[in-house]
């Protein structure tokens, strides 16, 4: 039911990075030569699945690549309630299983972190093992992302989920903070879990300013 490779993209808690970090590794993978197809199973309001479609020149069908959609910026579960809307898991695996037929690597970003509820008796911890993906966890850079990327890293391993590795997004310009400099190497040594990289803060992101900039992500995919 899989591509060559899927990787589940869930972050520390929202507002991380997750869509920044899709889009910039679907830009480095097709920049290789990769044929790479993204998902976003479930969204709450915001046009990321949109963005990344259109920003990586995708022709799938935005069904494929969003099956679930409410109107509320609310936690999925409520969400869904909300808008009288009944999340099928069997749908999110067919829906990837097509993308797999048509792409070598398909980038699902999740919706929160790996504790956001879908329904009461779903989270993303739970699609990830539905969809047999490898975890990439999206991680700030500033105080107080040692416990909480620690805090994920645990979770996973709780669940047995496989983690590809850490990527930590500046979603602001950097301040040259000592957190900011030290944590991802303090938390791949606690952890033991592999850094794959930082995404520096780009303004206007493109994919001309990602290939000048993200050469430092070791992707080994």
């Amino acid at each position: 039911m899989r591509a060559n490779k899927v990787f589940f993209i869930t972050a520390t808690d929202t507002g991380a990075g997750k869509t920044v970090t899709t889009f910039c590794l679907g830009v480095l993978l097709k920049n290789l030569g990769r044929n790479v197809g993204v998902m976003k199973p479930v969204q709450c309001a915001g046009q990321d699945a949109q963005f990344l479609k259109r920003a990586l020149g995708l022709k799938d069908e935005s069904s494929l690549i969003n099956p679930f959609y409410a109107p509320e910026p609310l936690s999925p579960h409520l969400a869904f309630r909300r808008a009288k809307i009944s999340f099928d898991r069997r749908r999110v695996q067919g829906c990837l299983k097509e993308l797999c037929a048509r792409h070598e690597i398909v980038l699902v970003e999740g919706a929160g972190g790996l504790l956001a509820p879908i329904t009461d008796a779903c989270y993303n911890a739970d699609l990830v093992a539905d969809l047999k993906a490898e975890l990439i966890i999206v991680a700030r850079t500033g105080l107080g992302t040692i416990n909480h990327t620690l805090l994920t890293i645990s979770e996973a391993k709780k669940r047995r989920l496989k983690i590809k590795g850490i990527i930590f997004c500046q979603t602001g310009p950097a301040k040259g903070s000592l957190p900011e400099k030290t944590n991802p190497k303090e938390i791949e040594r606690l952890s033991g879990i592999k850094v794959i990289g930082t995404i520096p803060y780009m303004k206007p992101l493109t994919q001309k300013s990602i290939l000048q900039q993200c050469q430092n992500l070791k992707l080994n995919i």
